[in-house]
């Protein structure tokens, strides 16, 4: 069942993001800031533990991006050679990643100071499941503290692999897009092990304040409906504050429980 709240019906809503998107648009100080997201205070913290895997919530009014405008990486399990050329020479992927690297290929090439090398070069970072759980020791702080660039989860085709036993190796373009398309047009949160989820809701100049709006229902809505889960439906008492706000603005509340 989705939320009762009518986020996008409330006219402080919607005043709320014009009054940030115009204090963004003549203060210096936040000339830089491009994305616009809404932090969560739910009454209870969710069952589920902290981790680093975005988990993506859909958007029906408008896409956040789309692959073509973000410069995307894509790290496999090895060989990666199978994948590459398997991706590279396929009309469905030939041009969605910038560059495809193996785990092992990653280490080498990136250390100490070349990671920020690699967190300026790439949008966007995707991994296969079978490594994604080996990336926080390997890509290190300047991904992962505060969640600022984390890479995201694909597989390779839909084919269920059983553990420990040895199945030939699949690799699907249409299906690889697919999860790409997605994780690019759709929003994400990850689980931050206490009482509070941040989550973008659009680009500055690039997505209307209605579609900011609508995209706030969406999310209320998908983390509040259990029949979402496991990917949503994590709210569990409700919500008690919403704030919407940019990387170094001022919090603006939109939702407070006890007004």
């Amino acid at each position: 069942m989705a939320s009762k709240l009518n986020l996008n019906k409330d006219p402080l809503v919607a005043k709320a993001v014009t009054s940030l998107v115009n204090h963004c648009e003549n203060d210096p100080k936040l000339k830089n800031d491009k994305n616009i997201h809404i932090t969560i205070t739910m009454s209870k913290k969710p069952a589920v533990s902290k981790d680093h895997t975005p988990r993506i919530i859909p958007l029906s009014c408008c896409k956040l991006n789309k692959p073509k405008e973000l410069r995307i990486l894509l790290i496999t399990k090895d060989p990666s050679t199978f994948y590459k050329d398997i991706l590279t020479k396929d009309e469905a992927t030939s041009e969605l990643f910038k560059e495809i690297i193996g785990l092992k290929n990653l280490k080498r090439r990136f250390r100490g100071s070349k990671l920020n090398q690699l967190y300026k070069e790439f949008d966007l970072i995707v991994a296969d499941y079978r490594v994604h759980h080996l990336l926080p020791t390997v890509l290190g702080s300047r991904f992962y503290n505060g969640n600022k660039k984390l890479p995201f989860v694909i597989k390779m085709s839909r084919k269920e692999l059983v553990r420990h036993q040895k199945t030939e190796e699949e690799c699907d373009p249409i299906y690889v897009r697919a999860q790409i398309r997605s994780i690019c047009k759709n929003t994400s949160y990850v689980l931050s092990g206490d009482d509070t989820i941040a989550v973008k809701i659009g680009v500055l100049h690039k997505h209307s304040i209605s579609e900011m709006v609508e995209n706030i229902q969406d999310i209320v809505d998908f983390l509040s409906d259990k029949t979402k889960k496991p990917q949503g439906g994590i709210i569990k008492g409700g919500i008690k504050k919403i704030w919407v706000k940019t990387p170094n603005s001022d919090s603006l509340a939109i939702y407070d429980s006890t007004n």
